[in-house]
């Protein structure tokens, strides 16, 4: 979990231009006209999105499955006035999303939210590598945010196929927006070496956090997307990958060259990211008197099996 730059565009600043050289016909009902009389709808939704966010109240907005046209609006009696779900995700798939290499406005703003990252990782794991856009509130239920930048996140596939359309309008139960919640300036996870445990084996939680509704926030979205299995899966790898120099090392000088390679990876690691799996892993491993006394010495013999 990362906090991210707010995207570049707002949705008044390419809608039209999103809608240019589209069918505006019978068959479609005459879709581009509807959608053009609801921009104002949609510029006034996006600032209400914005100003909950950032109060952290965006959990009182308000679900929609359609849009209403405005009632100043002419339109032929047959013309419907409203805008569907259906339309709307068409819009988002069709005209926003686009094809790849597509030259249209919607691919390009689509393209600045997919590269709006830290190292291409996924700003809800930090850790695999961005490959789609997430609606951080469904576009299924909050229609008026389908194609709104500041709804619109860079995610991996494993995260955007664990979240889904999961939300829950609940103060507490909030995923972390990486566009508004900064929680990288508070120490939110931490790792255990698991004792008497072979192979090196560690396990992650979310830590001990002042603020209740955040520690409750981070705590969903963190069993949500399984971060624990993952951040402990990879430190088991990574610990495995490591073990021939630790072993190296600590042949060399047992009494204090392992310690010194294992805290001068904590501090390459902290100085970068102090919440990364990496560096609670290294972390863990300096605080672990079972570790340090009882496996070390014995990390050559079981790892060399």
């Amino acid at each position: 979990m990362y906090f991210l730059k707010i995207p570049e565009y707002a949705i008044g600043s390419y809608f039209e231009e999103l809608l240019e050289g589209r069918h505006n016909n019978e068959k479609n009902e005459y879709l581009i006209t509807r959608l053009l009389s609801i921009k104002t709808t949609l510029v006034d939704a996006e600032a209400v999105y914005q100003s909950l966010a950032l109060e952290k109240l965006l959990y009182t907005i308000t679900e929609q499955e359609t849009i209403s046209i405005p009632p100043d609006v002419q339109l032929s009696g047959t013309v419907p006035r409203i805008i569907t779900t259906e339309e709307m995700e068409k819009v988002y798939t069709s005209f926003f999303v686009d094809k790849p290499g597509s030259q249209k406005i919607g691919r390009k703003v689509y393209g600045s939210i997919l590269s709006n990252t830290y190292y291409n990782l996924c700003p809800y794991c930090s850790h695999r590598e961005v490959k789609t856009v997430d609606h951080y509130l469904p576009k299924t239920k909050f229609l008026s945010y389908a194609i709104t930048p500041i709804n619109l996140l860079p995610c991996c596939s494993d995260c955007n196929k664990d979240k889904l359309d999961v939300y829950i309008l609940e103060d507490d139960k909030m995923l972390i927006h990486p566009y508004f919640d900064d929680i990288g300036v508070i120490t939110w996870l931490k790792c255990k070496v698991v004792d008497n445990l072979w192979p090196i084996t560690f396990s992650y939680e979310v830590s001990d956090i002042t603020d209740p509704v955040l520690k409750s926030r981070i705590e969903y979205q963190f069993k949500l997307l399984k971060l624990g299995k993952l951040y402990a899966d990879n430190a088991t790898r990574e610990f495995n990958k490591r073990a021939k120099s630790l072993v190296r090392v600590y042949n060399s000088n047992p009494s204090s060259k392992a310690l010194d390679f294992i805290n001068d990876n904590f501090e390459s690691y902290h100085s970068e990211n102090p919440n990364s799996w990496q560096t609670k892993m290294f972390e863990a491993l300096k605080s672990s008197t079972w570790f340090i006394e009882n496996a070390l010495p014995s990390v050559q013999s079981y790892y060399q099996k």
